[in-house]
């Protein structure tokens, strides 16, 4: 689809439904959260993608072919009563909105508040005085920040000063580098983002792992983000090992929160106090740190009706304390992945608003012209079992598609002998060879770049230690999208602070 705006006659069908594989390119993939709203003044349906959760979402429907395709399906009564009681209506769709218009004559335009650029190009040129604006904020949401920096925003406030506006932005803090530590850092993919957004990260830690990933995790972050980073368990860390810093980031070990983790999980635990977390805590007021992040799996911040939440807002009372739970999608990624994230800032009431479009990416997206890429000839070789589970399973499918003669006896997770759909956002990928996940449509494994790029990390990030250790910091990433989105979201509301 070249065109940003795509329009078509509606075929009235009593009911609101569209079964369409261009659907996704404009961001209502399978399993996107969808809302709607029918405005019977203007005559109009909305349907809108959402980047919060909502009960509609996009379903999927099998085509004679076989291809899976995104289908939006609404029955309420009050779309019912719209299109039984009109004959001519418009199909406008843009990304994250389709819109339904009445016509009323034949031929008559419809109203849409969806401006087609080439069209309001002709127009200014032919009328000589239309023109249409965006404030570069509002435009940098819908590019998810990609493609606009914090510095261009603060061009944006010293204009608006100049043509008689107010910037909230001190001219002397402009420049000024935010002073960030980090702690269980892993192979560096969460400071990745913030390092990419001009963080000064002065501080870095994890522990030797004494099974496969050893210190493999240490090199690939010095390689990749600095020397900074010291090989030391958190808990051993004193007030004279730890700078003073404007944030500290914590990725926490989350297999004590994991609903996979059925033998010593914090949840059924007696105390209330988790050690890692309180130490967590106690470096971040060691730090003097004016903002923190922590990043971990969704129940981190439910498990025992919220206490994790609670303990971080006694500790700083000071500080504005907020939680999201982000799906990388939301911004773009083509793997189904959600993390939980709090933010606190101090005397201050922090957010994470996520951009209301987002790109609809997908697995095909994903590997666009990855042959030659960086460590794309590393994967795994299956076994003669694996390689005859692989051959019964069909794109998108999974173990439930092997006969059962040749299925796992403990390992009946849906997830397991998962071959990706290239059509399809991937599911929360796991450890690649553990639960066996595979090409699109080759029986191997994934490589370490084609999994790397469903991290959204860049073909210059590179991975260091043996394959075992390295699909294992995989497992453990953080999507760059998403870090790169929140380095960008902290930066513009502590920078003023500073």
């Amino acid at each position: 689809m070249k065109s940003s705006v795509l329009k078509r006659m509606y075929n009235i069908k009593e009911r609101l439904y569209i079964e369409a594989q261009y659907l996704c390119i404009y961001g209502f993939g399978i399993g996107q959260s969808i809302k709607y709203k029918v405005d019977q003044q203007r005559k109009r349906v909305t349907v809108y993608a959402s980047a919060n959760e909502t009960k509609k979402k996009v379903a999927q429907t099998t085509q004679r072919t076989g291809k899976k395709v995104p289908v939006i399906d609404i029955k309420g009564e009050d779309v019912r009563s719209f299109f039984a009681r009109h004959q001519q209506v418009e199909l406008e769709i843009s990304k994250g909105k389709i819109i339904f218009t009445v016509l009323e004559e034949a031929g008559q335009k419809s109203i849409s508040n969806v401006v087609d650029l080439e069209e309001a190009r002709r127009e200014k040129e032919n009328v000589g005085h239309r023109s249409y604006a965006v404030r570069v904020n509002e435009f940098a949401r819908v590019v998810n920040y990609d493609q606009l920096t914090i510095f261009d925003l603060f061009r944006a406030e010293q204009n608006e000063q100049l043509q008689g506006g107010s910037s909230k932005v001190p001219p002397a803090l402009k420049e000024k580098a935010i002073k960030m530590i980090s702690l269980f850092s892993g192979s560096g993919t969460l400071d990745l983002g913030f390092k990419n957004e001009g963080y000064d990260i002065i501080f870095a830690n994890d522990r030797f792992e004494k099974k496969a990933l050893r210190d493999s995790h240490i090199k690939t972050y010095q390689h990749n983000i600095g020397d900074h980073i010291i090989m030391r368990d958190v808990m051993s860390l004193t007030k004279e090992d730890i700078p003073k810093a404007d944030i500290c980031v914590a990725g926490i070990p989350c297999i004590d929160f994991s609903l996979l983790n059925t033998k010593k999980n914090f949840r059924d635990s007696e105390s209330d106090h988790h050690p890692i977390v309180e130490k967590a805590m106690d470096i971040i007021q060691w730090s003097k740190a004016k903002a923190f992040l922590i990043e971990n799996v969704e129940k981190f911040i439910t498990v025992k009706n919220g206490v994790i939440l609670k303990r971080f807002r006694e500790r700083f009372s000071n500080f504005g304390i907020v939680a999201k739970i982000i799906d990388a999608t939301s911004l773009g990624s083509a793997q189904k992945r959600r993390r939980a994230f709090i933010l606190g800032i101090e005397n201050d009431v922090p957010e994470i608003e996520l951009p209301h479009l987002a790109e609809c990416r997908t697995v095909r997206d994903a590997f666009k012209d990855v042959e030659n890429a960086p460590q794309q000839d590393l994967f795994f070789k299956p076994t003669p079992k694996t390689l005859e589970r692989m051959q019964y399973v069909p794109e998108g499918g999974c173990i439930k598609d092997v006969p059962e003669h040749l299925r796992s006896a403990k390992k009946k997770f849906n997830d397991f002998c998962m071959r990706l759909g290239w059509d399809l956002q991937t599911k929360t990928l796991a450890h690649v060879q553990d639960h066996v996940i595979f090409h699109p449509s080759l029986d191997r494994y994934l490589t370490v770049r084609e999994t790397a790029r469903l991290f959204s990390l860049p073909d210059d990030f590179t991975f260091i230690g043996s394959l075992t250790a390295i699909f294992e910091m995989l497992k453990n990433a953080v999507d760059y999208r998403v870090s790169r989105f929140l380095a960008q979201t902290i930066k513009r509301q502590l920078i003023p602070l500073l």
